[in-house]
Order: structure tokens, then sequence, then C-alpha cells
């Protein structure tokens, strides 16, 4: 889709209904206070870690900034998913309704949780007041929304193979109540008929077992009359089998501060009220906030451009925990794919053939790490290699949204 145009050779752009004249007092903001008030119309939004801010009404280009994502509020779920696991992804085009996209920056935020321990005893439901179980995590306050019982048995019934299948047919499963996890499964076919069913993720929330619909690829013409059918019986039931952040805007702290918290430098620990023998894994979304070089090394040369520069890259613990659990099915997430690593890199400075830890500059701060990566220093040669380290939480991003 061709991107309207918002500008023109000897023209401004337009600020008619400009973001920053749209945006909501709210909380302690005042009229005085408030950066996006009408006279201070613009189109940058500068959002601090663990903030969000709802587009509102209208018809937007919005182009999010190195650490922070473009969020939907999907209807079904009532989950907030992410447009593309990482920033850099380009600009969007964005038809508001006033609640349904929003500007999320969560670096240095929780994004979600593997369970190692789903516990007993529970209540079965969706949330802290259905089930009776509340999650403190140990730093950050963020707001955890837990979802106990209610997966389905890995039991799927071929009622009927069907007839003339040329490729495996899409599964979709019925959805469970809002803020439960969908079910997904995939098939294989024999002599054009399905022979058998995998169960990807059991889901959680649901009450009922759930229907299937088998939808024929779209390059297949002759294939139709497949009948699948879950088995009856739910599996989990009193067990924690999975918990996410609430989308929800967190009371705890100020306007703007999402079920996320606020940022956090190492992942929180959790901690289960009543207790059990419950235990989670948070999935974090880190960027490097900072570099210490600790040992200069020798007789390096300039790796940059700039001179009497070197590179740093900060390098590993950036795989999403989240990617190796989808893959190997050991999670059930509220999300495919909470989050994609990206390595950060920053330049320093060298003097006499070692690197100092002077001139610093973060050029990409990275996303979606785990934990602080290692680094490695980067020079056209050296005789005694150097060594850093970098820190990690979250930090302040700026987003451009441009009516058109």
């Amino acid at each position: 889709m061709a991107i309207p145009r918002i500008g023109g050779p000897g023209l401004p752009l337009n600020l008619n209904g400009a973001f920053g004249s749209q945006l909501p007092l709210t909380g302690s903001q005042t009229a005085s206070s408030n950066l996006f008030q009408p006279v201070n119309a613009t189109n940058a939004v500068n959002l601090p870690a663990g903030q969000v801010q709802i587009i509102p009404a209208g018809t937007f280009y919005v182009s999010p900034g190195p650490v922070t994502a473009l969020q939907w509020l999907d209807p079904v779920s009532q989950f907030w998913r992410t447009v593309g696991a990482t920033p850099y992804a380009g600009g969007f085009d964005v038809d508001s309704d006033g609640g349904n996209y929003r500007l999320a920056n969560l670096s240095g935020c929780p994004l979600g949780a593997i369970i190692t321990n789903a516990g007993s005893g529970y209540t079965n439901g969706i949330g802290a007041t259905a089930t009776g179980l509340t999650i403190t995590p140990s730093a950050g306050g963020s707001v955890w929304v837990p979802v106990v019982g209610g997966a389905i048995n890995t039991t799927v019934t071929i009622t009927a193979g069907g007839t003339n299948y040329s490729f495996p047919p899409l599964l979709v499963i019925s959805a469970p109540p809002p803020g439960g996890i969908q079910a997904t499964a995939t098939c294989t076919v024999s002599a054009g008929a399905i022979n058998a069913v995998t169960v990807t993720c059991q889901g959680a929330g649901y009450v009922t077992a759930p229907t299937i619909l088998v939808i024929p690829d779209f390059r297949d013409t002759t294939g139709s009359g497949a009948v699948l059918t879950v088995n009856a019986t739910l599996v989990g039931s009193g067990s924690l089998l999975a918990m996410y952040p609430s989308g929800a805007a967190n009371t705890a702290f100020a306007a703007g501060v999402g079920g996320h918290g606020v940022p956090v430098t190492t992942a929180p620990t959790f901690t289960f009220a009543p207790a059990s023998t419950t235990a989670a894994t948070a999935i974090m979304n880190f960027v490097v906030t900072a570099f210490t070089v600790t040992s200069g090394g020798a007789a390096y040369t300039p790796a940059t451009q700039a001179a009497n520069a070197a590179l740093l890259v900060a390098l590993g613990a950036t795989t999403g925990a989240n990617i190796a659990a989808r893959a190997a099915n050991t999670a059930t997430l509220n999300d495919t794919l909470l989050t994609w690593a990206r390595p950060a890199w920053a330049s320093a400075g060298t003097s006499a053939g070692a690197v100092v830890d002077t001139n610093k500059v973060i050029v990409d701060p990275g996303f979606g790490m785990q934990a602080a990566p290692a680094v490695c220093v980067i020079g056209s040669s050296s005789t005694t290699t150097a060594a850093a380290t970098a820190t990690v939480g979250g930090v302040a991003d700026t987003s451009f949204v441009q009516p058109f």
C-alpha cells in the first residue's frame, strides 16, 4: 500500500490535528506542564522506559523509535500484541479509533514468563480475582495475570480424514475466554487425507474443549471433508499454565506506566500466593545502558572511521528465552514472539594503542536481551585483547506520529 503524501516541495508538513494537540491531560499533568497541549503541537513522542502512549483517534504514519514498539489491542484475546517483534521495522500506516493502537517503550521490562513449575491446588480461571492467585515480582512493580487450568488434551480424534488434500490444511482452534491462551495444532496428510494431528500449544483458560476449523491450503482446490475433534477432557486443572503482564495502566505508578512496570537492571523473581511449588522465569527486554572498559589491551588501531576509536559490540545473552521455549514446545505464552534480539554496539577511545574508558558513545543499545551480554572489542589489529562489560536496563526513546 502506498504511503500517502504528508508534504511536498516547498510545502510544510501538515500539523493540523497534530498528535500533541490530541493527547488528553491525565493524572498530575496540567495545561501549563503538559508538553502535548495544543500550543505545543508536536509529532515527536518521547517515552521513558516502561511507559506507553495510546495513539489518538485518526489516521497516522507511525515511526517507532529504536526501542519502542507499535502495539495493537487484540479484540479476541484482549492482549496488546506487537507489530514486529523488533523496532527498526520501518514506519506504519495506522487507523486508530483512540484505543486500539499504542506506542510502548518496554525496554528494561519483563514481557512474559516461562513457567518452570506449574504448582497445584489453585482455582481454575483467568486473573487474580477468579483464581485467588497473586503474583508479585521482586522488583519493577509489574502486574501479572495468572491463567490456571484449561489446557486442551493432546489427543485429537480424526473423526474424518477428508479427501483429495494436496497439502496439509490449516487448523484453527477456537479461542478460550478473553485473557486465555489459544491452543494451536498442525497436521499431516497421506493419500489425500489427514493422517496425524500434533498439538503445538495446549493453551490455557479453556472452560470446555474447543472446536477445530479445517481450512484448505490456499494452493489446494480439491481437498475437503476433514473433521477433527479435541478430546473433551481438559488438562492442567489447578495448575498455573500461563502468566503475563497486564496491558492495563499500572495504578502503582504515574499515569502512562503499563502493567509491565518500571525498568529494572536484573530479571525479577516471582513470589506466588497462596504458596505452592510454582516457579517461573521472566522473559526480559533489556537494552545496554552503559559499557565499561575493564582492560585496555595493547597495539590496537582504530576500527571505525572516527579517529582513535575502538568498536565495542555486545553479543550473547540476546536469544529470547521465549524463542527457545517455542521451538521446544515447553512454554505457553500469550504471544508467539514477544521480542527479537538485536545486539548492541558502541565506540570507545584509544590511547597509545590501548582502548580507554573515555569518549564512549552507545550507537545502538540493542534490544531483547535476557541478561547483561558479553562484550567483544574490535580493532584492526592488537597484541593483547581488550575487555569490557555491559550494563543493561531501559532507556528513553523518541518516536514520530505524523497525521495524514
